[in-house]
Parts: structure tokens; C-alpha cells; sequence
């Protein structure tokens, strides 16, 4: 109310002041002075809104100011008869409606959504460039369904292209359609017009998701260091509450059948950082930066190098066991769509990945996630897991993806006293629900920085990064498997019922040994 108050404040004042400038009538200069006090007012409403700070700054901000100056010259336009100022707000207007609402769409979308408690995934949005995925009969050809899309005015084009083997899967069949911006919002009707054809034997939508963690800060309690010279191992609180010195006591004596690799399908990696390089496997150049940090965050709880003297620690005492990889599905905003994560899982799995750790995912409108179970079943064929966080809109995670898809292990948050975050969905109703310290997680960022971090998204590193040293001594273990034994090691905890119990690392690869 006060940014609309502010708002509505200076526009007033500076249009006033105009007008009675003009005609020189009394009080213009009150008026006038007034303009800064209304300006204040605009300044704290847009500060307090609740809305991202770079939306304020890159779309709220830049379109409050041309509606302003638009406004503004075209009053002076009937005041002044100025033909000269019509031209001017004329282009003002057209570089607004062709220019800056283009550049600022995906922005608009993706954080505008967020909650006034900074949570993720407050609502659904379909991605622009391609809002629906359909999983096409195989009785018909795909020239057949080109010709109805161009009956329906849509574009259509495989969804996923990359697949090395794609006679193991059916997602080949599936197909994204772009649907013209004016007819956006009558995709359910278009996906309808497919399904009556027979064309289709399913359809979902293409989901945008977007990253916004809650906030984080540094720790107070000083855990032991374990024997590690890490400098920031006295404050990773998650590993005495995960018991890792029983894990570190194990991996000193066992030798591993294979080095697995743990994909972070997210924001890229910084592959240089100090204390995750003698650990990262590239795939894919393009992925080995991060101008997000997330996707290196993710990296370091899951794999840093251990006992360097730098940084922090991982549950992998040195590269024997595992090693970290990246697959860039989200953008330099944090934003992606189903399609975009869905590609990147095939990409991590055909380039090897033993494990695909996802930190990401959003509420979704549709109650059979088809592509995404076709993925994960794909997945585990080429002998990986998949691990999802739960999401961080403290709701049910029922109805987020991929943390709902069947043959997923989803991951909650729990805080330093071991309750539920406050932010964390709850898994309770999932197939495969498991908790992880993800409140105040110390890891890498980049330029070598180390930053504390807190979401479901921290939890899932911890779970991967588990699965991954399980792979290591156990190649062929399965998703099922794994979750049988990190659930019937881990520790209760007070709010096990949402969230699950808590990953217990040693005892996990303890049961693990003694069930070969």
C-alpha cells in the first residue's frame, strides 16, 4: 500500500507542479517540494514491497519510471500543445512495449512469485518457450502430428533429442509445443484439442522453477574438528549430529571397487575452486562455471577436498571414493523449466553419473509426473540414483517435482536441534522421504569464497554425496536398496513424521559392508 501510495504521491505532485508552472497560478511551489516527499515515501513502499531485490531494481523500478515519464510528457503534451513531447512519449512508449518488456518477461515470472518469507516456488508458471509436453501415440507419425500442430497455429519439436539409448526409454516420444503468447493461457484447451485427436497419450506442463533460499547464517556453536585441518570443519555443526567420525573410521580401511561421480544438475560449478578442483570431473566446458553460486555450494557439501588445509570437508576423506561433476539446467537468474532439468538428468546419466543430486524442483500442477518418472526409470537403467530436494515452501511435498516422482529419495531439512526447518516441505507422504542438516551450511561459493547457505537445497548434497561413497563400494546398489539401508541406519528425530530420519553416514556404509 505505501509503494502505491508513493507512487501515486510523486506522480501527482510532479503533475500538479507542471500544471500550475504552467499558468503560473499560486502554490506551484509548494507543490513542487511536496514532489520530494512523495519521492521518500515511493522509495521506502518499493523497499518494504515484497518482491525480490533485483525485480525491484531491473523491472519495478525502470517501469514505474517510464509509466512516470510517459505520463508525464504526455500531460505536458495538452498542456503546452508541444508536438515535439507527443513524439517523444510515442517512443518512450514503443521502446517499453518492444523492448523492455521482452528483456524483463523471464524476470517477471520467476520472482515475482516469491513469498514475503523468501521461499521457493509460491506458485506455478509455464515456461515460455514451450509451455506444454506431450507424449505422442505411437500410431501416429510425427508428420502427422507436425500437420495438426500447424492446424492448432503451434510449433512443436522433440523434447528430449540427446538420448544415447533411447530404445530403453519412451521419452523419444515426447514432444514440447510453443504455444503463441496470446494464446498462452488456454494451454490446457490446446493440450485437450491433442488428446481428443488421439494423438497424445499424455500431457503435462512444462513447468518453470526458480531458486530463492531462505536466509543463513553463520553458525554459533563450535563442533570438533575430526581430524581434519580444514578451517572450516569446526563449524559444518551437520557432521558431529551425522556421527562422521564413525564414517571417517570406516573409509580409512576400505578400498573402493570405482571412483563415482555425483552430477550437481543446477547452475554450473566453479570447477578452479581451491577445494573442489583435485575432486571435479568435467563433462561439458560450457558447465564449469557459476554465476549463480548455487550450483558450488551444492559441489562442496558433496564433495570437497577433505584434509587440504582449506575451506571445508566432505563425508569423502580423499578422491578415492567419489568425485563431483556438473550439469548446467538453470540460468544465470537461477530459472529453468521441467524440460531444461529433464535434459540435464539424461545428459548426466549418458555421460556417466552414478549419482544425480537435485537441488532444485517447484510445485506442479500436474498430479502424474510421466516425463520426469520416465527420466528417473531411465536413470536407474544406466545404474544411477536420483536425490531431490523437497522444496522450501513449508508444505507438503506431495505436490512439488521432482521430490514427488516415484524412484526418487527426497530430501528435508532439519536445524541444528534437529526439528523440521522452518522453511522445509514435508516428506511424510513420499515413498522415499530422508532428512539432512540444511540450516546454516557452510560450503564453497565462487572466487574461492566459502558462504553460509540454508535450504532444502543444502540437505540434498549430504544425501548424494552418502549415495555416492554407497556406489563407490557397491556399484550395482539401486535407489531402493540405498534408501532400505540409509532408512534403517538413520536416527530418529523429533519431527521424523515430516521429515524423515536423519542420514547416520557411517552406520548407512557400515550396513552396507556387512550386507555384501
Amino acid at each position: 500500500m505505501l509503494y502505491t501510495i508513493g507512487f501515486l504521491a510523486v506522480l501527482g505532485s510532479a503533475l500538479g507542479w507542471l500544471f500550475l508552472k504552467t499558468y503560473q497560478l499560486p502554490f506551484a511551489n509548494w507543490i513542487g517540494r511536496s514532489f520530494w516527499i512523495s519521492l521518500l515515501i515511493y522509495l521506502l513502499g518499493l523497499y518494504f514491497e515484497e518482491a525480490a531485490l533485483l525485480v525491484k531494481l531491473f523491472l519495478m523500478l525502470p517501469l514505474d519510471v517510464a509509466v512516470f515519464i510517459s505520463l508525464l510528457l504526455l500531460f505536458n503534451r495538452y498542456v503546452t500543445k508541444s508536438k515535439i513531447w507527443f513524439t517523444v512519449v510515442a517512443a518512450i512508449l514503443l521502446a517499453v512495449k518492444f523492448f523492455f518488456f521482452d528483456l524483463a518477461s523471464d524476470w517477471f515470472k520467476q520472482n515475482l512469485s516469491t513469498t514475503k518469507d523468501g521461499n521457493t516456488w509460491s506458485s506455478v508458471s509455464l515456461a515460455d518457450d514451450g509451455e506444454l509436453l506431450i507424449d505422442l501415440n505411437t500410431q501416429f507419425s510425427q508428420q502427422e502430428l507436425f500437420a495438426f500442430c500447424k492446424k492448432l497455429d503451434v510449433s512443436c519439436r522433440l523434447a528430449f533429442p540427446n538420448i544415447a539409448r533411447p530404445e530403453n526409454t519412451s521419452l523419444d516420444e515426447f514432444y514440447v509445443i510453443d504455444i503463441p503468447q496470446k494464446r498462452s493461457k488456454d494451454w490446457e484447451k490446446i493440450a485437450k484439442e491433442f488428446q481428443s485427436a488421439g494423438l497424445i497419450d499424455a500431457f503435462e506442463a512444462n513447468e518453470l522453477m526458480q531458486l530463492d533460499l531462505p536466509a543463513a547464517a553463520p553458525t554459533r556453536k563450535t563442533q570438533p574438528d575430526f581430524g581434519l585441518n580444514d578451517p572450516y570443519v569446526p563449524q559444518l555443526w551437520g557432521f558431529e549430529v551425522m556421527q562422521v567420525q564413525e564414517l571417517f573410521d570406516l573409509l580409512r580401511n576400505i578400498q573402493p571397487r570405482k571412483v563415482a561421480t555425483i552430477a550437481i544438475v543446477d547452475t554450473g560449478v566453479e570447477s578452479k575452486h581451491e577445494d573442489l578442483q583435485a575432486n571435479f570431473h568435467s563433462i561439458n566446458a560450457d558447465y564449469d562455471t557459476d554465476p549463480v553460486g548455487h550450483g558450488t555450494h551444492c559441489a562442496g557439501i558433496a564433495a570437497a577436498v577433505s584434509n587440504n588445509g582449506k575451506g571445508i570437508a566432505s563425508f569423502s576423506l580423499n578422491n578415492r571414493f567419489v568425485r563431483v561433476t556438473s550439469v548446467r539446467v538453470l540460468n544465470r537468474f537461477g530459472g529453468g523449466t521441467q524440460k531444461d532439468v529433464i535434459n540435464g538428468i539424461i545428459e548426466a546419466v549418458d555421460k556417466g553419473a552414478d549419482v544425480i543430486s537435485l537441488s532444485l524442483g517447484g510445485p506442479s500442477l500436474d498430479s502424474y509426473q510421466q516425463a520426469y518418472e520416465e527420466v528417473v526409470k531411465y536413470a536407474s537403467q544406466k545404474g544411477a540414483i536420483v536425490v531431490a530436494a523437497a522444496g522450501n515452501a513449508d508444505e507438503d511435498a506431495a505436490t512439488f517435482a521432482p521430490a514427488n516422482v516415484k524412484g526418487v529419495i527426497a530430501v528435508a531439512a532439519v536445524d541444528e536441534n534437529l526439528r523440521k526447518a522452518s522453511f522445509s516441505n514435508r516428506v511424510g507422504s513420499l515413498d522415499m522421504p530422508i532428512a539432512a542438516p540444511g540450516v546454516n551450511i557452510c560450503s564453497t561459493f565462487p572466487n574461492n569464497e566459502y558462504r553460509f547457505l540454508s535450504g532444502t537445497s543444502m540437505a540434498t548434497p549430504y544425501v548424494a554425496a552418502l549415495l555416492g561413497i554407497m556406489k563407490a563400494i557397491r556399484p550395482t546398489l539401486t535407489a531402493a536398496q540405498a534408501y532400505q539401508l540409509l532408512q534403517q541406519t538413520a536416527a530418529d528425530v523429533p519431527d521424523a513424521q515430516q521429515t524423515g530420519r536423519l542420514i547416520q553416514p557411517g552406520k548407512a556404509v557400515a550396513a552396507l559392508l556387512a550386507w555384501q
